[in-house]
């Protein structure tokens, strides 16, 4: 009997490797009709396809432009593409506008030496345009280190007609980690005026932040997974001159007079599911004051 059992568990181990691994069989050939249509004259690195458990499919390949990528199908359904650029001369590989922006965004001493460091084109189901994705390092000074220097992790995403939708000190979830978000979009789907534009999306810290353009503002969307995935905000920075209402004055000086290192960076329309919010944002002051993270915090202030 323990010898049919452990028979068994080793037909089961088998048969649980077979299921994510195998068999690799040609390409089916209604998904090499869409890759083909997708990316005429790319060159595919392997003939040979074959389904996880979960039913995703890769096929890597090097496109006409000479970079590589990789599709990513499930069950024969293209959901996205992730593109590779040079880290060394990635600003003459992009699309003027997305070059333009990355430029103007700021940053003039990224590295991107670290391993973790990317340049990446995304394309996505349900997205009309692509969105690119950057994420690096930039040196601080830090007296505490044995070189007086210590390296934040930096991420911007840029949307392919050259809107910035991302700009912060930390790092984001590369997209490909996050190949199907059908259902996060679903959930904010209701949450959005009418007549919005979808730009792109990002997942922060595991939410999945969607980009959307209402009446020329970039405005976001945060949508988070508990046993579902729910609709959480949707924030959008106020811009322009108007004079800040007269709470969100006496908070920001309130917290500005409590927290001496830090500074006011801006304010937000906050909609959350308890209602209407100012968001009242600060950042550390001075970089020759830095410590580990380059951290910023948002108080809420209700709008009545």
């Amino acid at each position: 009997m323990k010898r049919f059992l452990i028979f068994l568990g080793v037909l089961f181990l088998f048969c649980s490797c077979e299921k994510s691994h195998f068999p690799y069989n040609p390409i089916p050939e209604a998904v090499l009709s869409d890759f083909e249509t997708r990316y005429p004259g790319a060159n595919l690195t392997s003939d040979r396809y074959g389904e996880d458990y979960q039913g995703w499919a890769i096929l890597e390949f090097v496109d006409v432009d000479g970079l590589k990528a990789t599709a990513h199908y499930k069950d024969g359904i293209w959901m996205m593409t992730n593109k590779e650029y040079s880290k060394e001369d990635f600003i003459y590989q992009l699309p003027r506008s997305v070059a333009r922006t990355y430029i103007g965004s700021g940053v003039d001493n990224e590295d991107y030496t670290s391993d973790n460091s990317y340049v990446m084109e995304i394309s996505r189901r349900y997205f009309k345009q692509k969105q690119y994705e950057f994420q690096f390092q930039i040196p601080f000074k830090d007296e505490d280190e044995p070189d007086g220097i210590v390296l934040q992790c930096n991420s911007i995403v840029i949307d392919e007609d050259g809107n910035l939708l991302y700009h912060k000190h930390g790092s984001l979830n590369p997209s490909y980690w996050w190949k199907d978000i059908t259902s996060s979009l679903n959930c904010v789907s209701g949450f959005l005026p009418m007549g919005a534009k979808i730009l792109g999306s990002v997942n922060e810290n595991g939410d999945n932040l969607i980009f959307f353009l209402d009446n020329g503002i970039i405005k976001t969307a945060k949508s988070s997974q508990g046993r579902g995935w729910a609709w959480t905000e949707t924030r959008y920075k106020v811009v322009g001159n108007d004079p800040l209402p007269d709470a969100v004055i006496m908070a920001r000086d309130q917290y500005l007079y409590e927290h001496k290192d830090l500074r006011f960076n801006a304010m937000y329309n906050v909609e959350t599911p308890q209602g209407l919010f100012y968001g009242i944002e600060f950042e550390k002051a001075d970089a020759d004051t830095w410590e580990w993270f380059d951290w910023r915090v948002t108080i809420y202030i209700p709008q009545i």
